[in-house]
């Protein structure tokens, strides 16, 4: 991946195609630890900071994450649409994971 003629296909443009598995991103997050300074980390795996924001608070939605760059929607819109596709007791089983997310879209000032 040194290689700056030639650059290798980001994490997520890999995961977009099918070509590694969600918990392959620790193999990209180590070789980029080789070497921080080149570029951000959220840049080195092919994430916006608004999409590595929302994986870092919960790295289990990374598929949502895919989903909303194959169709082409706001990362807010799909996580909200998750959110409320929920049902309610599965809400409440992940009632930590549900608190983070909604904190995420509060930081981001799409939760109204």
């Amino acid at each position: 991946m040194s290689n700056h003629n030639q650059e290798a296909p980001t994490f997520l443009n890999q995961y977009l195609n099918g070509e590694v598995l969600a918990e392959e991103i620790d193999d990209f997050i180590d070789v980029w630890h080789e070497d921080p300074h080149a570029q951000e980390i959220y840049e080195f795996l092919g994430m916006t900071e608004e999409e590595y924001s929302l994986w870092l608070r919960d790295p289990d939605m990374l598929p949502h994450i895919a989903r909303a760059r194959r169709e082409g929607l706001p990362l807010a819109v799909v996580v909200r649409t998750s959110l409320e596709s929920l049902p309610i007791a599965a809400r409440a089983a992940d009632a930590a994971k549900v608190r983070r997310l909604i904190k995420w879209l509060e930081s981001t000032g799409k939760l109204d």
